[in-house]
């Protein structure tokens, strides 16, 4: 059985805090308000409405 690795993560807008699935325990988290052109993310909106996209490096 696969173990799901998670990490809290926070909001660059209001500081409120979210937890994100990783692709493995070793990944490094890049939070960002806007998309880049490149790269594996996600995308996280907050409960107060604000999308940020965080970078998985």
């Amino acid at each position: 059985m696969q173990q799901v690795t998670t990490k809290a993560v926070t909001c660059p807008h209001c500081g409120e805090n979210n937890t994100i699935s990783l692709p493995d325990e070793e990944t490094a988290l890049a939070v960002r308000k806007s998309v880049a052109a490149y790269g594996e993310y996600t995308t996280v909106t907050c409960s107060r409405g604000h999308t940020y996209w965080v970078y998985f490096c």
